[in-house]
């Protein structure tokens, strides 16, 4: 899968246009994900995208410490979800 870290600008956080828009460079899949991890103001649906978002999170924490040559500790990972969520 690729990595969608690597097609984002650091043009500034709230330009979604550049993200989500007609000539984004993401992937379908990406573009997916993203759309799915909209949510309101409503806490529970808050919370059911924070863990919607957590297999993702992972998968690029785990990329990150290989490329930086890290160990990666995944029950540090899981604790500090669990505290989050």
């Amino acid at each position: 899968m690729p990595k969608m870290a690597s097609k984002l600008s650091n043009s500034g956080f709230g330009d979604w246009a550049k993200y989500e828009g007609e000539r984004s460079k993401l992937e379908a899949w990406q573009l997916s994900l993203l759309e799915s991890w909209e949510c309101g103001r409503n806490p529970l649906e808050m919370m059911n995208v924070m863990k919607s978002i957590v297999p993702e999170f992972k998968r690029v924490h785990k990329n990150l410490c290989n490329k930086l040559g890290i160990e990666e500790n995944s029950e540090w990972i899981n604790g500090i979800i669990d505290m989050v969520i």
